[in-house]
């Protein structure tokens, strides 16, 4: 069982998408994958003339559940 997560990716002017390599590519599936919008902002502001894109991808393991156990641990202590 799985769900849809959120991602950020950042991409150039002309679509190509920055690759976990440093460099960009037209192939999407290719693309450097950020699980937090403020660590591809921070990240997007090495490059010039980029901007950082949401996407939507299938996950096996939702990002939920890892937010949902950080929390009962917190509130445990």
């Amino acid at each position: 069982m799985g769900t849809m997560v959120t991602r950020y990716r950042i991409e150039d002017e002309v679509g190509r998408v920055l690759t976990e390599d440093g460099f960009f590519s037209y192939d999407s599936d290719d693309a450097l994958e950020f699980r937090s919008e403020a660590a591809a902002i921070e990240e997007a502001s090495s490059f010039t003339g980029t901007s950082v894109e949401t996407f939507q991808r299938y996950s096996a393991v939702p990002d939920l559940i890892t937010t949902r156990i950080f929390s009962i641990e917190r509130s445990a202590a």
